[in-house]
C-alpha cells in the first residue's frame, strides 16, 4: 500500500466515524490538534504585550482545528 492510499483509507474512516458526536475519533483528533493551537497561542502571546484572553484563544484553537480537519480528512468537526 503505497502513502496516497493509506491516506484515502484513513480519510474515509475519519468520515465514517460521525465526527459530529463526543468521543468519536475525529473529533479526538480535533480536539488535540485545538489545544496545540491554543498553546501555542498562550506562549506567543505571553511573549509580547498582547495577551489572548481564554475563550478568543478557545475559539481561534478550535476554528484552526476545524478548519485542518476540512482541508485534510474533508469532514466537519467543532470543538
Amino acid at each position: 500500500m503505497d502513502t496516497e492510499e493509506a491516506f484515502e483509507i484513513i480519510k474515509q474512516a475519519m468520515k465514517n466515524d460521525e465526527p459530529e458526536i463526543p468521543g468519536s475519533y475525529a473529533l479526538t483528533w480535533h480536539c488535540n490538534i485545538a489545544m496545540m493551537c491554543y498553546d501555542a497561542m498562550v506562549d506567543a502571546a505571553s511573549k509580547t504585550d498582547e495577551l489572548f484572553n481564554h475563550n478568543d484563544a478557545k475559539d481561534t484553537a478550535n476554528d484552526a482545528a476545524a478548519r485542518f480537519m476540512k482541508l485534510c480528512f474533508d469532514v466537519e468537526t467543532k470543538g
